[in-house]
């Protein structure tokens, strides 16, 4: 079930014309605040998993979220706009984590200084601490998944978490091959972000108690979108 007043295919309209309509993101997602707001309070409090002496790497981390397109999505897809549980903002954080480690892992092998407006992990804190944070934030993000009931959250969580990192591999690969055809374009698009995506529809939708048939149709929505957002990035 989608939110009423948020239709996604509209959210990413908004994305990606937002100067031109003069409609912003947060104004569009506005039933979802409350939603939003306690997946990133709960993605702060993840900080105090990690040891002492790290914790604030962790911090830093995830604290540098940014339209939180996935957490949107969970929400969009659990119709968080009429209520939510403690489940669907847990799996919002578990999309996100995983999301924010890809990043910290991004930065390295791009070897990028800045991303939103502050440096990057490896910028701020070495190449050698944020492997192992990104590892350590991959690792927490499958522990809060295998708290569920059914174990079919953290299987969904962990396959998607491999294609991703595949996804990265693949593109490093034909980028030092310099191969450059539309379908492996795709097709890394596919797995290194429509994935995620991918599994926010998903997982809300399954968490939302919705039917398999319609977690499916969200999850296709999901792999759409998600191509559609990282064509246009």
């Amino acid at each position: 079930m989608i939110v009423s007043g948020v239709n996604p295919v509209a959210t990413e309209k908004d994305v990606v014309e937002s100067r031109a309509s003069g409609v912003g993101w947060h104004s569009l997602l506005r039933p979802l605040e409350p939603f939003l707001s306690a997946v990133s309070h709960q993605l702060r409090l993840q900080v105090a998993a990690f040891e002492p002496e790290i914790a604030s790497f962790a911090e830093y981390a995830l604290t540098n979220q940014g339209k939180q397109l996935r957490p949107a999505l969970v929400g969009c897809a659990g119709d968080a706009g009429s209520g939510f549980s403690d489940d669907l903002v847990k799996a919002a954080v578990i999309i996100e984590m995983v999301h924010l480690a890809t990043l910290v892992h991004d930065d390295i092998m791009d070897g990028a200084d800045m991303r939103r407006n502050r440096p990057t992990l490896c910028a701020h804190s070495g190449n050698e601490i944020s492997v192992l944070l990104g590892d350590c934030l991959f690792a927490r993000a499958l522990e809060l998944a295998s708290e569920f009931p059914t174990t079919e959250v953290c299987a969904l969580v962990s396959r998607a978490t491999r294609n991703v990192c595949s996804g990265e591999i693949l593109q490093t690969l034909r980028y030092k091959k310099s191969l450059h055809n539309r379908e492996d374009y795709l097709k890394t698009l596919e797995l290194k972000t429509a994935e995620l995506f991918a599994l926010s529809c998903e997982l809300g939708g399954m968490i939302g108690g919705l039917n398999r048939r319609s977690q499916l149709q969200l999850k296709q929505f999901g792999v759409s979108m998600g191509i559609a957002y990282q064509i246009y990035d």
